[in-house]
């Protein structure tokens, strides 16, 4: 029996982790796919229990009577109550789908390790995960040594995501498991710990390739909690005690450490230039809260705002990606919605008010208090290496979700919730437990199994849905920023009731809305429009859609009013702007005309915030205002990188042959580059640079396409040329210079135009002065 036992758990642990290797099955996301085969183990693990019912009743009132399950209960239907206040209720049903997939992981795995000697299958569980931890290395060493001859590093370490979502989220489940093949090295005999190590280092390679700051924070936490616990429970062994099994754990990662720096430390050679990402070092270096992309510290103190402002009733579980968009409106371009605060406690005060942050806080807390409580006490003593384990596997998520967000992805709740269960098996074992009271085995039994069955079966049914919505998202979604391609019928009855927002929270009816005018049919576009306006009220999608229909319809007050409300709602949407001076153009109303350019100039300030100005003002003043030519002077010598869109208003304004001649040379110089024709790019340029000698980004473009086509020593000839132009305040053609005299070996020459780049405030230059000029 005890032998048939400890199997169903292997099989159980087994079929629960392999999770992250489902695939997207056609889905925009591979979390839709994932979600529902979790849920559906959780419907089988649950009709197991339910057979085996007589011999799990007293294990379930168990489970069911310790501080953390009943913690983790009230945790979740507090995030259940949050439905009736939630902004979006449906994106919390989702939500809800997912929280109740992972919250029966656990308590199915907890009732499956009633009274079972962890002795006995703590180490096959820990082998069964070295075992996946061993493959998504392999696969991530495999991806990048492949990606290497073809991708930049900084492409390549992007894609190395695995079906995890992220290269994040594969970093992170990678680090989680790091724990459990420590303990593979230090119960097995000489083969089993020499497997170990060697999946130890492997794992370490692929995390530290992977360069995600986070999980190497997490990973000098852990070493740190496994060498202190190590050296306080052995203080008065001898000495190999201590000094080996710390050794088992530090060289395998020291050496994969700088195996790893040296890879990469060649791989930034080869490219010649420094990106993004770099060796383990340089990311060490670079550890903050702030990154280029987003400040979390932004992100934080958005989430903390909204929590004091609403500290009983939250903005709905799983709604945080609606509550943010008032705060991240100035920060975030063309509606990009940043999803998580990434910080998950921060995110829970958020959705569900303060005593849902600290619930959610507290089931960590209760995790570690656990852990102090098997350390000290005498008749825990065989539990000690068992509860260290856990807690660094904890450690390392609760890193990850103090500065990211794995509540979204299957694979690290599988292995938050296995860990929390194993991490309390052994509660069941201690004298100090207290046995429940038989005669109410049975009806908490009953309780348990009809309670799972209905929220397991609603998890399958909202999962299966969400499934289907994103297949055809993944198409819809594709043609998101161009004319819409799909046959009506293909998208009006193909989403499921669930659910109502996109991937990036678009309302789904005002996607297909997009089709529904595009055929004319413009009261049900209005229609679905208005019906969807809630389902996300901060991002205005909807009045875009509006302002589309309107103008259609030769409504200009209309476009007028809805292109002005999404603008104002997100002045750093370029498609907004666009709107905007478009509707205040046809209403003839210079003045809105240049209260909206300062707006957008004051956040985005670039060659499409002057273009669009000029076109707006042309259309109600033509030519007749001469400060329009200033302006297209300006723009072309400050924003030489957009002379592709400057060049429609300055055709439009310069209305004349020559302006023609040297925009279609510039454009086809465009075109070749794009192509990757560098030489015949820049014998278009030239002719463009002939007919307009006093434009210098004529020649910085022709040094770009020497530049790209590798012909070093004649681009940093155009590359001066553009330099001497003393209205050149940009940089760019002092950097390219410098990456030309790189590639020449001249270090000396590269250096100073790197700091010439940088007096003219070039971004990101710090970062090739650090790498190539010591």
């Amino acid at each position: 029996m005890k032998t048939q036992n400890n199997l169903t758990l292997f099989i159980v642990s087994f079929v629960y982790l392999i999770v992250h290797f489902v695939p997207d099955f056609g889905g925009a996301d591979v979390m839709g796919a994932q979600w529902l085969y979790t849920s559906a183990v959780d419907a089988i693990v649950l009709a197991y229990i339910f057979f085996q019912r007589n011999q799990y009743s007293e294990a379930i009132k168990a489970v069911f009577s310790q501080k953390f399950s009943l913690l983790y209960t009230f945790y979740f239907i507090w995030a259940i109550i949050s439905v009736t206040y939630a902004i979006n209720p449906t994106e919390a049903i989702v939500c809800l789908a997912r929280l109740a997939s992972t919250f029966f992981i656990y308590t199915n795995f907890a009732i499956l390790l009633y009274k079972k000697d962890i002795k006995s299958f703590f180490l096959p569980i820990s082998i069964l995960i070295s075992l996946v931890l061993f493959y998504d290395s392999i696969a991530v060493i495999s991806s990048f040594t492949k990606n290497a001859k073809t991708m930049l590093l900084d492409q390549n370490i992007l894609s190395l995501m695995g079906k995890n979502g992220n290269k994040n989220v594969m970093a992170a489940s990678l680090l989680i498991k790091f724990p459990f093949a420590l303990f593979v090295i230090l119960r097995s005999k000489f083969l089993g710990r020499t497997i170990g190590i060697f999946v130890l280092f492997f794992g370490s390679f692929a995390l530290f390739i992977l360069n995600t700051r986070s999980t190497f924070v997490g990973l000098f936490l852990i070493l740190v909690i496994f060498a202190a616990s190590t050296i306080y429970f052995k203080i008065k062994s001898t000495w190999p005690k201590i000094v080996w099994p710390l050794a088992y754990f530090i060289i395998p990662i020291s050496i994969a450490f700088f195996s790893a720096n040296v890879v990469l430390e060649n791989a930034v050679k080869s490219q010649e230039v420094q990106g993004g990402y770099g060796t383990v070092t340089k990311r060490i270096d670079d550890i903050t809260a702030n990154t280029k992309e987003e400040s979390r510290l932004r992100l934080w103190k958005a989430g903390l705002d909204y929590t004091s402002k609403h500290p009983f009733i939250g903005d709905g579980y799983g709604n945080w990606k609606l509550a943010s968009i008032p705060y991240e409106k100035e920060y975030t371009n063309d509606l990009f919605v940043p999803y998580h605060a990434h910080n998950d406690f921060i995110e829970a005060a958020a959705d569900l008010g303060v005593i849902g942050g600290l619930a959610y806080l507290g089931l960590f807390i209760l995790a570690f208090l656990f852990t102090l409580r098997l350390w000290v006490k005498e008749d825990a003593k065989e539990f000690r290496l068992f509860a260290t384990i856990s807690l660094m596997a904890l450690t390392c998520y609760f890193v990850d979700a103090f500065l990211n967000f794995p509540t979204e992805r299957t694979s690290m709740q599988t292995m938050l919730t296995l860990t929390m269960g194993l991490l309390f098996a052994p509660a069941y074992s201690l004298k100090t437990h207290v046995e429940v009271k038989n005669t109410s085995y049975k009806n908490v039994a009953l309780i348990y199994i009809l309670m799972g069955f209905m929220f397991i079966g609603g998890s399958i049914y909202i999962n299966n849905q969400v499934f289907k919505s994103l297949k055809v998202q993944k198409f819809v979604m594709g043609e998101i920023d161009t004319d819409p391609k799909m046959a009506l019928e293909e998208v009006e009855n193909a989403f499921p009731k669930f659910p109502n927002l996109s991937t990036s929270t678009l309302p789904i009816k005002a996607l297909i809305a997009r089709y529904e005018f595009r055929d004319k049919h413009y009261d049900v576009a209005l229609k679905l429009l208005k019906e969807s306006d809630q389902d996300n009220p901060f991002l205005h999608y909807n009045d875009f859609i509006r302002t589309a229909i309107y103008a259609d319809k030769k409504n200009i007050d209309s476009v007028s009013y809805f292109a002005f409300n999404a603008f104002y709602h997100w002045p750093r949407s370029s498609s907004y702007y666009k709107n905007a001076i478009f509707a205040a153009a046809k209403k003839r109303d210079t003045l809105e005309i240049n209260k909206i350019f300062k707006l957008y100039n004051k956040y985005r300030t670039g060659g499409l915030a002057y273009a669009q100005y000029i076109l707006g003002l042309f259309e109600v003043k033509g030519a007749s205002d001469k400060r329009m030519f200033n302006m297209l002077d300006f723009a072309m010598r400050k924003f030489p990188e957009d002379s592709v869109i400057i060049s429609n208003a300055k055709n439009t304004l310069l209305g004349n042959a020559a302006a023609s001649n040297i925009n279609n040379n510039a454009a086809q110089g465009a075109l070749a580059f794009q192509k990757g024709r560098f030489a015949a790019a820049a014998k278009f340029y030239i002719q463009a640079s002939q007919a307009e000698p006093e434009n210098y980004t004529h020649f910085e473009n022709i040094g770009i396409c020497y530049y790209s086509n590798k012909n070093y020593g004649k681009c940093i000839q155009y590359f001066d040329k553009a330099n001497s132009f003393t209205q050149n305040t940009a940089g760019k053609s002092y950097f390219f210079k410098a990456m030309a005299a790189i590639a020449l070996g001249k270090k000396d020459q590269a250096c100073s135009a790197l700091n010439e780049a940088k007096k003219r405030a070039y971004p990101d230059v710090d970062t090739f002065i650090k790498s190539n000029c010591p």
